[in-house]
């Protein structure tokens, strides 16, 4: 018997994901660049539903036509190679779903490419990590409609329940809508791990909090307005140990990253969309990297300050509601990321998908997905709403003095800041970029509009 669908690329991802197919009564053949990687996928998790091929020929000769082929390797030069082996191999009529962290534009390019010989190709987002991938991921499919419909059902099959029990995966869009939508979802991933970061700094710092009150704080707000997947596991990091001591005092503080918030970052500087949450999310990161020159400059400026005049559970209370604001900014930026580049690129998305997808499954999902939902039914803007109103108006005081408690005891908050920098710039009627254009008028000749005349003017300078 022929398998229903392929899986190339048996890393932590592709092998949760075969897995999780399979688990749902498809039956899979699965094959890795390195076979050793197939012999042990097959040793440890090998049954009737499974066909480990012994190379690339007797992969394509497992599948049924038209074939379904699911890649998850690297993005980047090793899926250029896969791809390469499938184009002289693949016939018209052909699926390939390209479920790794891809770059859009690259999606793109390979929808052309795969079109031209008839093979269809969606490039998907996958969200959810090793365990999301293995019980149920959040899926986010662009590109061929084709391609689309063929793997529909198995995708409807493996993937996460939304608030209202249906699968989290719809189909985003044209092009390289998939791997775009999963762009922006990984810069807010940034700026909310950021955000919960500075909470768990500011508490630590300003009040030497104990690992385990942190961890209790952070588990009371899970069970509030800010309940997410993030602020769960936030917990479990908290509390985690080795060998008796808590494992986050032995961790250095040097954060990784694989650039798909820089990604974002750019598109939002190229779409000329102000997204200062991610752009400081990606350099708080890079902050964090500067180790040896932040261990000499920590000597030679001793930071002042210290806690607050206030009681702890004051503080924590402000803190939950700064958190809250700055959850609504950043879902917020990445909206406006999201419609700029549906102007721009013709992708045809469907917010209300979107913001569905994301409620089971991925790294970003919260409660407070439904209510965005509902303020995007209505409003251009999650900062429009009476919803939003009511909460920002509410938070915004206690936003204000964590930021300011921040800069008085010298802690950055690049996460917290910079969406309080959002919100207070996007509502302010008069910015002072009327000065920025007189300057630029003076030294460059570069014109300016008047707020009493149509047209553009030029000053002619002494």
């Amino acid at each position: 018997m022929s398998s229903q669908v392929g899986v190339i690329g048996l890393g932590t991802m592709g092998s949760a994901l075969a897995r999780n197919i399979a688990n749902h009564g498809f039956k899979v053949s699965v094959w890795n660049r390195t076979q050793e990687k197939v012999e042990t996928f097959l040793k440890n998790h090998g049954n009737d539903f499974f066909y480990g091929a012994k190379n690339f020929e007797d992969f394509i000769e497992s599948l049924e036509t038209p074939r379904r082929i699911v890649l998850m390797v690297p993005a980047g030069a090793a899926t250029e190679e896969v791809l390469s082996q499938l184009k002289r191999t693949l016939r018209a009529g052909d699926c390939i779903l390209e479920g790794g962290n891809s770059f859009y534009k690259d999606t793109e390019k390979l929808l052309g490419e795969l079109g031209e010989q008839g093979i269809h190709f969606l490039g998907t987002g996958v969200s959810g990590g090793e365990e999301g991938a293995l019980k149920g991921p959040s899926i986010m499919p662009g590109g061929s409609r084709d391609a689309w419909d063929e793997f529909k059902p198995i995708l409807e099959s493996i993937a996460a329940a939304d608030f209202e029990g249906r699968a989290c995966v719809a189909y985003m869009g044209n092009g390289g809508a998939g791997h775009y939508v999963k762009m922006v979802h990984n810069g807010i991933e940034y700026a909310e791990m950021q955000a919960l970061s500075e909470a768990y700094d500011l508490l630590r710092s300003l009040f030497q909090l104990r690992q385990e009150e942190i961890g209790d704080i952070f588990e009371k707000w899970s069970q509030g307005e800010l309940s997410s997947f993030l602020m769960d596991i936030s917990v479990d990091v908290l509390r985690k140990k080795d060998d008796g001591d808590f494992l986050l005092d032995v961790i250095v503080d040097r954060a990784g990253q694989k650039g798909t918030g820089r990604w974002t970052t750019e598109e939002a500087l190229r779409l000329g969309v102000p997204a200062p949450s991610f752009a400081n999310a990606v350099f708080a990161r890079a902050f964090s990297a500067e180790k040896e020159k932040r261990l000499k400059l920590a000597a030679a400026y001793p930071a002042a300050g210290g806690a607050p005049k206030m009681l702890v559970s004051e503080f924590v209370n402000h803190l939950e509601k700064a958190l809250l604001a700055s959850r609504i900014a950043h879902f917020e930026q990445g909206i406006a990321v999201l419609t700029a580049a549906n102007k721009e690129y013709g992708f045809n998305l469907n917010f209300a998908d979107i913001l569905r997808v994301w409620q089971g499954g991925c790294i970003i999902r919260c409660s407070l997905l439904k209510n965005f939902a509902g303020v995007l039914s209505h409003s251009e803007t999650l900062y429009g709403g009476l919803w939003t109103e009511q909460t920002l108006t509410a938070a915004l005081p206690s936003w204000k003095k964590i930021v300011a408690a921040a800069v008085e005891a010298s802690i950055p908050l690049p996460a917290l800041s910079s969406a309080l920098l959002h919100f207070e710039s996007m509502r302010r009627e008069h910015l002072p970029a009327n000065f920025i254009q007189g300057l630029r008028d003076r030294f460059g000749s570069h014109g300016y509009e008047r707020v009493d005349q149509e047209g553009e003017f030029h000053t002619v300078w002494p």
